[in-house]
């Protein structure tokens, strides 16, 4: 019998993708267990890429999470070092009025637990969200201008080189108060 000299590639771990996708989906591994079918103990192993889950296990979990399964199977992991992304490719959030823009720093594989924005706002400009869920808090970073932060019933302001952090499990809106525009960095903590 000759010996085969051709290197197998490793399979692919599924098992961050899967953690990235419960929490993405705001699941607990107790509520995608329910969901799937698949026992909690072997979803935490899975994750954790200390089970080799057959093809069935796998395709009952991407079917809980609404994800196909050849997604999952092609998510690759440092495939490269670098993601630089042009000014125009930025992703962007716009306020309702049109007058509050965020550009959206973060990668999606954080999106479930932290988020980061550089945003400017046009005198008079508000971002109105509603609650980010139990727990979450935010940090407001002024770079230039004045922002009113109202977190329910409650107001604080927000000035060039302040930072500000305030619980965001409820409704709460950012306004811009001042006469020119103002400029800096938001981190959602989820």
């Amino acid at each position: 019998m000759q010996a085969n000299n051709t290197t197998l590639e490793a399979p692919p771990k599924v098992g961050q993708e899967i953690q990235r996708l419960r929490l993405q989906h705001n699941l607990t591994l107790e509520q995608l267990a329910s969901k799937s079918g698949v026992s909690k103990s072997i979803l935490s192993q899975i994750e954790r890429d200390r089970s080799n889950p057959t093809l069935a296990t796998i395709w009952r979990i991407t079917q809980a999470l609404e994800s196909p399964l050849e997604d999952l199977l092609a998510a690759k992991e440092g495939t490269t070092c670098f993601e630089k992304l042009s000014q125009n490719a930025t992703p962007e959030v716009i306020s309702e009025d049109s007058h509050f823009r965020l550009r959206i720093l973060g990668t999606l594989n954080s999106v479930s637990t932290v988020q980061w924005y550089e945003f400017t706002a046009e005198p008079g400009a508000e971002l109105a969200s509603e609650s980010h869920g139990t727990g979450s808090l935010e940090s407001v970073t002024l770079c230039t201008g004045h922002l009113s932060v109202i977190v329910g019933e409650e107001t604080q302001d927000v000035c060039t080189g302040e930072t500000l952090r305030f619980r965001t499990d409820v409704p709460h809106r950012l306004k811009n108060e001042g006469e020119g525009v103002a400029h800096g960095f938001m981190v959602n903590l989820l």
